[in-house]
C-alpha cells in the first residue's frame, strides 16, 4: 500500500511540476512543507488526499483544471486532460470523481468522463456503482453513458444486464443507447435486442436503422426477412433500405431486388435506389446500368444515373461511353448523355475519351 502511494505522489509530482511553477508555486514543497517524497508523515492518505492542497488552501485539483481550461486549442486541450487521467491512481478515483461532481465547468465535466471510462475500463462494476449514486443529470448521463461504452468492450452481457436493471428514467434510456450504439460495432443482434427494450422514440429507431445496417454488412440474408417483420410500416420501411443501401457492395443484384420490390414508391425508395447503384457500381457498374435502364423515366431513375455513371466514368470512361451508344433515343439516353460529360468535366477532361458516335 505504501509502495502504491509513493508511486502515485511522484506522477502527480511529474504532472504538477509544470503547473505549479507556472503559478509561481514550490513543486518542491506539499502541505506541512513536507516534501513530496515523505511517505512516512502520508501512510494514512492517499495520494490525492495528501496532495489536496497545494498553497495556501488552493486545492490541486483546482490548480488541474485552471491548467485545463487555459488550454483553447482542442488538442492541447485534449493532452492536458490526459496528462491528468493517467496521473490519478487507481485508488484515488472515486475520490477525484467525487471532487469533480461539484464543479460545474465544462473542463471538470470533460475530466470526469474520461476518468470514468479509465475506470470502467479496469473495473466496470466499481465505475457503475460510482456512477449510479449519482442523481438525475447531465453528469449522471455522461457517466452512464462512459461506463456502458467502456463496459460493451469488455463483457457485453454483463453490460446489458447493468443497464437494463437501472431505474427507468432518461439516464437508463440514455445508457442503453449508448451501449446499443458500441455493441452494434460488433454484436448487432444485441444491438437490436436492447433497442427493443426502449420505448418507440426517433432515437431508439435510429439505433435499430444503425444496428441493422451494421448487421447487413456481414448477413443480409438474415436481416432483411427480420427488417421486412418490422410492424411498424415507416420504421419497417427505413430499416428495409437500411439492409438494401449496406448489402449492395457484396450482392448489389440482391440489394436492388430487395429495393424495388419491398420499398414503397416514394422518397425512401429513391434514396435507396441511389444509393444502392452508387455503391453496385463500385464493383459491378454494368450490371447495375442494366438494372438502372430498366426503371420507369423519374427523378429517381436520374439520379441513379447521375451517381452510376459519376463512378463507372472514374473507373472506366470508354465502357461508360458504350454503354450509352447502345441505349435507344429517348429520355434516358438524353439524360445520360449530359451526366456523362457531367461526369468527364469533374474529372478536369476537356472532352470525352471516346467520343460517343454521331447521332447518339
Amino acid at each position: 500500500m505504501k509502495t502504491n502511494i509513493a508511486l502515485g505522489l511522484v506522477m502527480l509530482s511529474v504532472l504538477l511540476a509544470p503547473v505549479l511553477r507556472r503559478t509561481g508555486l514550490d513543486p518542491h514543497s506539499m502541505p506541512n512543507g513536507s516534501p513530496v517524497l515523505a511517505e512516512s508523515q502520508q501512510t494514512s492518505e492517499s495520494a490525492l488526499g495528501a496532495l489536496r492542497t497545494s498553497h495556501q488552501g488552493q486545492p490541486v485539483q483546482a490548480v488541474l483544471l485552471a491548467d485545463i481550461e487555459a488550454e483553447s486549442d482542442p488538442d492541447r486541450r485534449s493532452e492536458a486532460i490526459e496528462r491528468v487521467v493517467e496521473s490519478v491512481c487507481p485508488a484515488d478515483l472515486a475520490a477525484m470523481l467525487d471532487w469533480l461532481a461539484r464543479d460545474a465547468s465544462l473542463g471538470a465535466a470533460e475530466l470526469s468522463q474520461r476518468l470514468v471510462r479509465r475506470w470502467a475500463e479496469s473495473d466496470a462494476r466499481a465505475a457503475a456503482a460510482w456512477a449510479s449514486q449519482l442523481p438525475e443529470g447531465d453528469a449522471r448521463r455522461a457517466a452512464l453513458g462512459q461506463v456502458a461504452i467502456a463496459w460493451a468492450n469488455t463483457d457485453l452481457p454483463a453490460a446489458a444486464e447493468w443497464v437494463l436493471a437501472l431505474p427507468g428514467g432518461e439516464s437508463k434510456q440514455a445508457a442503453t443507447l449508448d451501449l446499443g450504439y458500441e455493441a452494434a460495432r460488433t454484436e448487432p443482434v444485441a444491438a437490436l435486442e436492447l433497442a427493443n427494450t426502449l420505448p418507440p422514440a426517433p432515437e431508439r429507431d435510429d439505433l435499430l436503422v444503425y444496428a441493422v445496417s451494421q448487421w447487413s454488412g456481414t448477413d443480409a440474408a438474415t436481416a432483411a426477412p427480420w427488417a421486412v417483420k418490422v410492424p411498424d410500416p415507416s420504421l419497417q420501411q427505413r430499416l428495409v433500405a437500411a439492409v438494401a443501401v449496406a448489402s449492395a457492395e457484396q450482392d448489389g443484384a440482391g440489394a436492388a431486388t430487395l429495393a424495388a420490390s419491398a420499398l414503397e414508391a416514394g422518397d425512401e425508395q429513391d434514396r435507396a435506389v441511389v444509393s444502392v447503384v452508387q455503391r453496385w457500381a463500385q464493383n459491378s457498374p454494368q450490371a447495375a446500368a442494366s438494372w438502372v435502364s430498366e426503371f420507369p423515366d423519374s427523378p429517381s431513375r436520374n439520379a441513379a444515373v447521375q451517381n452510376l455513371l459519376a463512378v463507372w466514368v472514374a473507373q472506366d470512361a470508354e465502357a461508360a461511353g458504350n454503354w450509352l451508344r447502345e441505349l435507344p433515343a429517348g429520355p434516358l439516353h438524353d439524360f445520360g448523355m449530359s451526366a456523362y460529360n457531367q461526369a468527364l468535366a469533374d474529372r478536369g477532361r476537356s472532352s470525352p475519351v471516346v467520343a460517343p458516335a454521331a447521332g447518339m
